[in-house]
């Protein structure tokens, strides 16, 4: 397995990379320059943009609350539309480690972790924001798109395993991708420096270091939460997102060589 494209390649953003190139259960292979992820992308400099018209990216979604674009919006592109889906509507839920500000008091009575694991849980109720994220791919065969957060790890991170999962990329491998952001983190916590998002002294630092790094349980309470709700990932598929298997077919057709 490897990363196709690094982080450092973009002087702008973080965690910027591709997924294409995994290899599905039945043997084929998931589409190289298709699917790209990312962290914020509001400090991309011209440079940058012009790296992501070369991949020939046509869609951007943006899966952020509204207070998280206002205030660090994507720059506009020329070829390639924007999309905003938010994948968390809940004010009480810490999103990125720019929350931390706003929940100093609950973040003294938690321990290290539990918040991305309650985030995960709840991710898994927007069907409605993942639909949504998927349509933007039905809609634009062949075309590549790039999808995003803040810190291009847990909203953006939960649908990238949702679409390998769809597209039957073994559990073990969707891990290894989720774990890869361990390997930019002090890329990470230099872009939200950057933009300005610092920690009161008073919160724990084993709980920083949980917010900002991608561990392993924090994916699997994912798929969890999805058995506990649907059984299976297939009925949460089709049941809960709302997806056919005309459609379910239609993404492996474009996705996968």
């Amino acid at each position: 397995m490897k990363q196709v494209l690094q982080a450092t390649q973009l002087a702008g953003t973080f965690n910027f990379r591709e997924l294409g190139g995994y290899e599905t259960a039945s043997g084929r292979r998931v589409k190289k320059g298709m699917l790209f992820r990312a962290g914020n992308l509001s400090r991309l400099t011209e440079a940058d943009i012009e790296v992501l018209k070369g991949l020939a990216i046509k869609n951007i979604c943006d899966l952020r609350d509204l207070d998280e674009v206002s205030r660090h919006p994507d720059p506009e592109m020329e070829g390639i539309k924007w999309h905003h889906i938010s994948l968390i509507q809940d004010e009480g839920v810490v999103r990125q480690p720019g929350d931390l500000n706003h929940f100093e008091q609950q973040l003294l009575n938690s321990k290290p972790g539990e918040m991305l694991l309650s985030l995960n849980r709840k991710l898994v109720s927007n069907t409605t924001g993942f639909r949504k994220i998927f349509q933007v791919l039905l809609d634009s065969p062949g075309k590549p798109m790039l999808f995003h957060c803040m810190a291009g790890k847990d909203r953006t991170g939960s649908f990238a395993a949702l679409l390998l999962s769809l597209l039957e990329v073994p559990r073990e491998i969707i891990e290894e991708d989720y774990l890869m952001t361990n390997n930019v983190l002090a890329e990470v916590e230099a872009g939200f420096k950057a933009i300005g998002y610092t920690l009161p002294d008073v919160i724990d630092k084993e709980i920083v270091a949980a917010l900002y790094e991608a561990r392993i349980e924090y994916i699997r309470e994912l798929f969890h939460e999805i058995e506990r709700q649907y059984d299976t990932f297939d009925s949460y598929i089709r049941d809960g997102i709302g997806l056919s298997e005309e459609e379910i077919e239609l993404l492996k057709d474009h996705y996968l060589e």
